[in-house]
């Protein structure tokens, strides 16, 4: 990593965090991120397992909540190749849109790639906030809340997009190996330097801003 790199990283701070995605509910964000219109939900390592096949269904009944609550709710997932048509399946009818990497290529651009789009780009968010209104009611990008479990991609891609984010602490025992072997450790650092929660106690069990 690049010294600018570096710098940008120890700036990352989230806007928000809470303990669990589950712990978050619908009115706590209308309390504590005044103005969000609609979230954006990492799967692997907050809503879900990685690469879990299924989501729990008190999950699944948290996801509807805030679709029902009037929020405008988005899937982004830098998953590929099958996991992409799982992703749809498992999350197509709880959310308002599902977008991966491969929505955002542009066809009319030579050589554009998926890979180019997979958070920490901003892509997938910008995206979300362009579907989630009409030409007569737009919502721009600070309306959009990001929830991700990873510093350096989804906190990362917000800032980028100019969105809020909601960190988390990893779900589940599973995880993509080099995140596991490198990112993690580097995150936890980052966590420390910016005084956010390490240790899963440190986490506050409901919707919070971060003491740093």
């Amino acid at each position: 990593m690049s010294f600018e790199g570096v710098r940008a990283a120890l700036a990352l701070t989230p806007d928000l965090v809470a303990r669990s995605v589950r712990s978050v509910t619908p009115d706590a964000v209308r309390r504590l991120a005044p103005g969000v219109r609609a979230l954006c939900f990492d799967i692997d390592g907050t809503i879900t397992d990685y690469h879990a096949p299924a989501i729990e269904p008190p999950d699944a009944e948290h996801l509807r909540s805030f679709r029902e609550a009037g929020f405008r709710t988005f899937v982004i997932s830098n998953c590929y190749g099958e996991r992409v048509e799982q992703v749809h399946r498992l999350f197509d009818p709880l959310v308002t849109a599902v977008f991966t990497p491969v929505d955002c290529v542009d066809p009319a651009v030579p050589g554009d790639h998926a890979s180019r789009h997979r958070k920490p780009a901003p892509d997938m968010v910008l995206l979300a906030a362009a579907r989630a209104g009409g030409a007569d009611d737009p919502v721009r990008p600070d309306e959009v809340l990001v929830v991700g479990d990873q510093l350096l991609k989804d906190v990362a891609a917000a800032r980028a997009a100019g969105a809020r984010a909601l960190l988390v602490p990893r779900l589940g025992q599973s995880d993509h190996l080099g995140v596991r072997l490198f990112q993690r450790p580097l995150e936890a650092v980052l966590r420390r330097l910016r005084g956010l929660p390490v240790r899963r106690p440190d986490w506050p069990d409901g919707l919070a801003r971060p003491r740093s």
